[in-house]
């Protein structure tokens, strides 16, 4: 791709397409170009705070400026967003979960590659500080292999939190509620470190909402192909909300992550620093506002990079898909109660 600066346009204006403009505007080969949206006055305040235009989506398709674009919406209106998009020959980064289950998630990845457009996904946790140094470590041969890994997402969402947007009551516009909109970064982590799962059992029930058919409480155990272990507590009922929490514990040593930095790491190696009382990073306990700017900065300067090079991203549609076929799985346990073997 030869444009000196990559364009972008953000489709929708929530809390997630904000942190894309945000961290947009930190890159020197990108530029955020328009927002997209269907309630225009929204699009338009969010518009005006980043200094661009507002566009409808036919607009912004015809521009030549515009090379690519975020989908910021809903989870289950993803696929369609992407359907106007892709056989335009725009290329794509697309919000987690890629769409609200592994059928449709298929469907984007597969209009993406017919359309010959990159296809990139959002775990921008990837991008942390711990989650780079622990993966380094790892590729390194310093911590040997995974043997078990615990993610620990116990948040609190208020009842207007789901109120006030009623698609993440619904499993069909949010793809679930505590796996899937809260805890599917951590669980793209939990993956990203121990490898393909084989089997997976969810229990998963809604006991602190009402008016909402996704759950609030769900716990999963998973087994990987090489025999590791995991396991996964997801909640939006835990009042006043804990930052999300990561254990990894591998042959020569483990390593705690809290909000997105680590707490402890001791292993065997003389080369790893030792943390005992390390500083928790910032969290989306109990503000989903509560996030840093940077692993952003950083996934977003991938895809960039990517494009320039007219290759698939690190964190392509394939890897997206990944944590979307392990929530199902963990669905699908916790409705026919059963171990459910993957891949699906």
């Amino acid at each position: 791709m030869s444009h000196k600066q990559i364009g972008f346009a953000i489709v929708g204006y929530g809390l997630a397409a904000k942190l894309h403009a945000q961290a947009l505007t930190q890159l020197d080969e990108a530029k955020l170009i328009a927002i997209v949206g269907r309630n225009t006055k929204k699009a338009s305040e969010l518009a005006e705070n980043f200094g661009v235009e507002a566009l409808s989506l036919d607009e912004a398709l015809r521009r030549e400026d515009i090379q690519a674009f975020i989908v910021a919406t809903p989870t289950g209106s993803h696929l369609e967003v992407v359907k106007e998009i892709a056989p335009r020959g725009k290329h794509l980064l697309v919000e987690k979960p890629l769409e609200s289950n592994l059928q449709r998630t298929d469907e984007l990845i597969r209009t993406c590659e017919e359309a010959g457009v990159i296809l990139g996904a959002v775990f921008q946790h990837r991008y942390d500080d711990a989650s780079l140094m622990l993966k380094e470590y790892k590729e390194r041969g310093l911590l040997g292999r995974t043997v078990m890994g615990s993610a620990y997402v116990k948040w609190y969402r208020t009842q207007e939190y789901y109120d006030t947007r009623p698609w993440r009551g619904r499993v069909e516009t949010s793809g679930g509620g505590a796996l899937a909109t809260q805890a599917s970064h951590s669980i793209d982590l939990l993956l990203w470190f121990l490898g393909e799962p084989e089997k997976a059992c969810g229990f998963m029930n809604t006991l602190a909402h009402t008016r909402i058919e996704v759950e609030d409480v769900a716990v999963a155990s998973i087994q990987f192909k090489d025999g590791a272990l995991g396991s996964i507590e997801a909640s939006t009922a835990t009042y006043p909300g804990f930052p999300e929490r990561l254990e990894f514990h591998f042959e020569r040593g483990s390593a705690i992550i809290e909000g997105g930095k680590i707490i402890y790491l001791n292993t065997l190696s003389e080369e790893i620093p030792v943390i005992e009382r390390g500083q928790g990073g910032l969290s989306g306990a109990s503000d989903p506002a509560g996030v840093d700017i940077q692993p952003f900065v950083r996934m977003l300067q991938d895809f960039v990079n990517a494009l320039r090079e007219g290759k698939n991203p690190p964190l392509d549609g394939r890897e997206g898909r990944k944590a979307v076929e392990l929530i199902e799985a963990a669905r699908i346990s916790a409705l026919e109660s059963r171990v459910v073997e993957l891949p699906l």
